[in-house]
């Protein structure tokens, strides 16, 4: 037997319906429904972004697999800014996806490894997605989407060890191009919360949030010489002696530091020389904080 809510739901599938057929304005008059009859007040605000997305994410003006990407990267920032509702981003995802499928999924990959890996990510094809997205990290190594995309592909495979050891690499390589849900696991989230709640500024916590995971034993490193080469160079290339950083850029040489460190005392085991110098700039950086990476570190085994 039907009841009252029943009727309520069905008002809301039919306008869900309608947006992925790309009637737009029956869509948006069966969400008027819904809100009418429920009295929900964030519906009234769910129709609001609705409308405005339309007006800058339409199928009619997605023309290719760069358009396409291109409104998924700025759905993800307005989700990650919190102005838009997790309704609205969800189905709007599910727009996109839906627009790949019947449109672009053909389209020979060719360069476009990254973009198809998303989309096949978003299309739950995992196995699809991890292979094209293997593709694009081999090819730009210094990229961070495709490693970005790469453990979620993971995560969603429940490849607990893969999702740490490429978040660990993400944290290190870029921690502030990161948003909140490419953390995968509930330990980094609620840790990063604790830290942008303490700072207040997103940029600084997510540098923080490496040195922190690193000393709660949450990342795993992995053996990887064209990464451990990428961030050498990163280091080097990005330092500037004697000048006044903001404190997001010290976190960030800080952190980057400890990984070249980390990674030498475990996999090259040949670089003392080095070792101490990161450590020596890692003082100057915040000496608060490497009293604590000093007492954690692993001591230099001896040959």
């Amino acid at each position: 037997m039907a009841t009252l809510f029943d009727v309520f739901d069905n008002i809301r599938e039919e306008a869900e319906q309608a947006f992925y057929q790309h009637n737009f304005e029956l869509a948006l008059e069966k969400w008027q429904d819904y809100y009418k009859v429920t009295a929900k007040v964030e519906y009234n605000l769910i129709i609001k972004e609705i409308k405005n997305l339309l007006h800058d994410i339409h199928p009619e003006k997605t023309h290719s697999l760069f358009d396409l990407h291109k409104h998924y990267r700025y759905l993800r920032q307005k989700y990650s800014d919190k102005q838009i509702h997790p309704y609205t981003y969800r189905i709007f995802v599910r727009l996109l996806t839906d627009l790949y499928q019947n449109q672009f999924k053909t389209v020979l990959p060719d360069d476009n490894f990254l973009i198809h890996g998303i989309f096949r990510f978003l299309s739950g094809k995992h196995e699809e997605a991890l292979t094209l997205l293997k593709q694009q990290v081999e090819a730009e190594p210094e990229n961070i989407e495709p490693r970005i995309f790469l453990g979620h592909v993971y995560s969603q495979m429940e490849r607990q060890k893969e999702t740490v050891s490429n978040l660990t690499k993400n944290l290190f390589l870029a921690a502030d191009q990161l948003f909140e849900e490419d953390l995968y696991l509930s330990q980094f989230k609620m840790l990063y919360g604790r830290l942008h709640s303490e700072t207040g500024r997103k940029n600084v916590a997510m540098w923080l949030l490496a040195f922190e995971a690193w000393y709660r034993n949450y990342l795993i490193f992995e053996e990887d010489e064209t990464f451990y080469k990428i961030m050498l160079k990163k280091e080097q290339n990005e330092r500037i002696i004697r000048v006044k950083y903001t404190l997001a850029e010290r976190y960030r040489h800080f952190v980057r530091c400890l990984y070249l460190a980390e990674y030498s005392r475990q996999f090259i085991k040949t670089n003392k020389g080095m070792i101490n110098e990161l450590e020596n700039y890692m003082e100057q950086l915040d000496g608060a904080h490497f009293i604590r990476y000093r007492k954690k570190r692993k001591p230099l085994k001896r040959n």
